[in-house]
């Protein structure tokens, strides 16, 4: 693991990184590799296999769903965020949405298998990833029924 990876990780998963202590940190890190993409390059494309999550360290990416001609912008995250969760925890292994890096990016990928072996057979990493991936998903339902209800109300 370099220097930089740990800073990344402790400087934009800050809660997470505290609250893995670390040992449990270490651990984590050493699951991971560094990914470096473009700007305008298409990370996750929706309906297509993922393999891995993504922890952005640097840059900001767009999460849109195509359908047929229209694409719809869902969010744009930036470090501190997660993606590739959903098709890791729903066992559909197929993204859910497409991503693409707005400005040069720096992921910090995990392979499914290496996450579900950690949450399945360390309970302390377990015990303290499970509740900020609940969180997060959680807050970005929040929004997507805010959104929802924003545009229901400006077409009426």
């Amino acid at each position: 693991m370099t220097t930089s990876v740990k800073t990344d990780f402790c400087k934009h998963f800050s809660t997470l990184s505290d609250e893995l202590g670390p040992i449990h940190t270490a651990t984590f890190l050493k699951n991971v590799s560094v990914l470096e993409l473009a700007a305008g390059r298409k990370l996750i494309r929706h309906r297509m296999p993922v393999d891995s999550i993504y922890f952005i360290v640097d840059g900001r990416v767009e999460v849109t769903l195509e359908d047929g001609q229209t694409t719809t912008v869902l969010n744009v995250l930036e470090p501190g965020q997660w993606l590739g969760e959903v098709s890791s925890l729903s066992g559909d292994l197929t993204a859910s949405a497409t991503i693409t890096t707005q400005t040069p990016a720096r992921f910090l990928r995990m392979r499914h298998e290496i996450f579900e072996n950690l949450i399945t057979g360390d309970q302390a990493v377990a015990s303290v990833l499970l509740p900020h991936l609940v969180l997060m998903l959680s807050d970005r339902l929040r929004k997507a029924y805010q959104r929802e209800a924003s545009l229901s109300q400006s077409k009426a």
